[in-house]
């Protein structure tokens, strides 16, 4: 049986066999072994409705940027970007252990030079959400999905109560060293055990990973205080599309990512979760403050934003 096409074309079509010809013999093994625990059965997919309940998605690509099966498509109701099927929470587990370090490249970075960038990124997240918030000495701030955690070091300089957490041990354990800091393995789950709650919480390029977004966002605001802030960043679509790969969507695709969003998007998920925006661009680096009153978000999808993603990713 046929398989249908994307709508970005035939080049868009996953491969079975190609492999990037530049990659190393570590990196394409770990390639060919995600590849035959797909083809297997032993990383299993599943199909999930978006948010808007439409029921209607349209596919732009089965592949991504490293050749990846990666189903990827566009809801007609909301305009929100999303793996479908996705693979399960037990394949995706697994596939972190095993395979994603070595297959993105994460295992070739020398930790030194980017625990640096990480500490040059603190500093300038730090002055971007101090620009807007003035946070009491004392304030408890959470980096959920920290690395190093060197991004809370400026906090920490300011005077903040500050933990992170990661699920990568090796990084974790790294930057405790490099730190000094109370960083820990595993999720915001983690930090539901202390009794304080945040004033801020950072996430930084974590919300594209979250396989069920609602619950983790209703996690994360059980460790806030009321009105407390959520600072956000991730690969804005058509910021990255135009300003990082030159109009080709492909650049943007990557299987561990289960959503893309635009600012628009973002805020529709984040206004159901109790969030409202303060300040935010296309890039994205957004601030949001926790209300906690959740939305009825289905009654509320972004105008026009289907037919401006497929504008977009029609540029590839």
């Amino acid at each position: 049986m046929s398989r249908p096409e994307p709508l970005l074309g035939r080049r868009f079509m996953y491969e079975a066999g190609r492999i990037d010809r530049r990659w190393g013999r570590e990196r394409a093994a770990a390639f060919r072994e995600f590849r035959e625990n797909i083809e297997s059965g032993a990383y299993a997919f599943e199909g999930y409705p978006c948010f808007c309940g439409s029921g209607q998605d349209i596919l732009i690509s089965e592949t991504d940027r490293y050749g990846n099966y990666y189903p990827f498509v566009i809801c007609r109701g909301c305009g929100t970007m999303r793996a479908n099927p996705r693979m399960s929470a037990k394949a995706y587990a697994e596939f972190y252990s095993r395979e994603y370090r070595t297959l993105y490249g994460d295992n070739e970075v020398d930790k030194e030079r980017l625990y640096l960038s990480r500490v040059e990124q603190g500093g300038e997240v730090y002055r971007f959400i101090s620009a807007k918030v003035k946070l009491p000495k004392g304030a408890v701030v959470f980096d959920i999905g920290c690395n190093m955690g060197a991004m809370l070091l400026p906090f920490s300089r300011a005077g903040c109560d500050v933990s992170g957490v990661d699920f990568d041990a090796e990084y974790i354990e790294f930057g405790r060293r490099k730190t000094g800091l109370d960083l820990a393995i595993g999720s915001a789950e983690k930090l539901s055990s202390s009794e304080r709650k945040a004033s801020l919480i950072l996430l930084s390029h974590v919300v594209e990973h979250f396989l069920d977004i609602d619950l983790e966002l209703r996690r994360i605001g059980a460790l806030m205080l009321p009105g407390a802030h959520l600072y956000v960043s991730l690969p804005g679509t058509y910021w990255w599309i135009t300003h990082v790969e030159g109009g080709n969507i492909l650049g943007l695709l990557q299987n561990a990512h289960v959503w893309q969003f635009s600012l628009a998007t973002l805020n529709y998920v984040m206004a159901r979760n109790g969030f409202e925006l303060l300040s935010g661009d296309e890039r994205i680096e957004a601030l949001y403050v926790y209300r906690g009153a959740r939305i009825d978000s289905r009654s509320m999808p972004p105008a026009g934003e289907c037919r401006k993603a497929i504008r977009y990713s029609e540029g590839s």
